[in-house]
C-alpha cells in the first residue's frame, strides 16, 4: 500500500512539474512552486527529488521514452535499423519542440543546459543498453561516443534553426548522417537508405497522436521511468 501510495505521488510531482516548467521555464520553477502544485511540503518533495535537475532528468527520460514507443508504433520494418530510429526520433523531438512552446522549453533545456546534456547523456546511455539499441554492432563503444556528440550536435542546430533556416526533417537527417559517416564508417548508399526509411516512419506517424501520448505520460495506469 505504502509503495502504491509512493509511486502515486512521484507521478503526481512529475506530472505538476512537466506542467509547470512546459508553462514558465525550468528556470522560472521552484521546487517550492512544485510542493505548492502538488500540495505537499517541500521537505516532502526533497524526501523524493532533492534536486530540479534529478526531477529533470526524470522528465527527460520518461519523454525520450514515450517519444520512442511512439516511433516504434510506426516502424513496421520486419528488420529494424536503430540508425532509422534515431533520425525518426530526432526529427519527432524538433517537429514537437516547434510546434509547442511549452515542449520547446522543456526541449530547449534538455539540449543546451549543461548539466542536463550530462545527465540525458548519462540517462541514454543506460537506455542503450537496457535496449540493446546497438548491440549488433562490434563497435559499440564508438557508437557510444558519436551519441554523445550528435545530442550536443542537435542541441546547437534545434537552437539555431532559424538562424540557419531548418526545419525538422533537415536536423534529423544531418544528425544521422553524421553519426553513421562519422562513427560507423557507412558508405553513401547505406546512409541514404536510412534516412528513406527514416522518412517512411515520419510520413506515417500521427504528430497530433505522439502528443496526446506526451501530455498524458504521467497519467495512471503509464509505466513510469525512473
Amino acid at each position: 500500500m505504502a509503495r502504491r501510495k509512493n509511486m502515486q505521488r512521484r507521478r503526481e510531482i512529475l506530472d505538476n512539474t512537466f506542467r509547470l516548467i512546459r508553462a514558465n521555464g525550468f528556470d522560472h520553477v521552484s521546487l517550492q512552486m512544485i510542493a505548492e502544485n502538488s500540495r505537499i511540503s517541500k521537505s516532502l518533495l526533497q524526501s523524493y527529488y532533492p534536486h530540479k535537475a534529478r526531477l529533470m532528468t526524470d522528465i527527460v527520460r520518461n519523454l525520450f521514452n514515450t517519444m520512442w514507443d511512439q516511433v516504434e508504433i510506426n516502424y513496421h520494418a520486419p528488420k529494424k535499423n536503430p540508425f532509422t530510429r534515431v533520425d525518426a526520433l530526432i526529427y519527432t523531438i524538433a517537429t514537437l519542440g516547434m510546434t509547442d512552446k511549452g515542449l520547446d522549453r522543456v526541449i530547449t533545456e534538455a539540449f543546451t543546459d549543461q548539466t542536463s546534456l550530462d545527465n540525458w547523456g548519462r540517462m541514454l546511455d543506460e537506455w542503450m543498453k537496457s535496449h540493446n539499441a546497438f548491440s549488433e554492432y562490434s563497435n559499440y563503444q564508438e557508437i557510444r561516443t558519436g551519441i554523445a556528440f550528435i545530442i550536443t550536435g542537435v542541441g546547437r542546430l534545434y537552437r539555431d534553426r532559424e538562424k540557419h533556416g531548418l526545419n525538422a526533417e533537415q536536423m534529423a537527417d544531418y544528425s544521422t548522417s553524421s553519426l553513421m559517416y562519422g562513427f560507423l564508417h557507412a558508405d553513401p548508399a547505406e546512409i541514404d537508405a536510412v534516412l528513406e526509411e527514416g522518412h517512411g516512419i515520419i510520413d506515417d506517424s500521427n504528430i497530433g497522436e505522439v502528443h496526446h501520448a506526451i501530455d498524458t505520460m504521467f497519467d495512471e495506469g503509464k509505466v513510469i521511468y525512473s
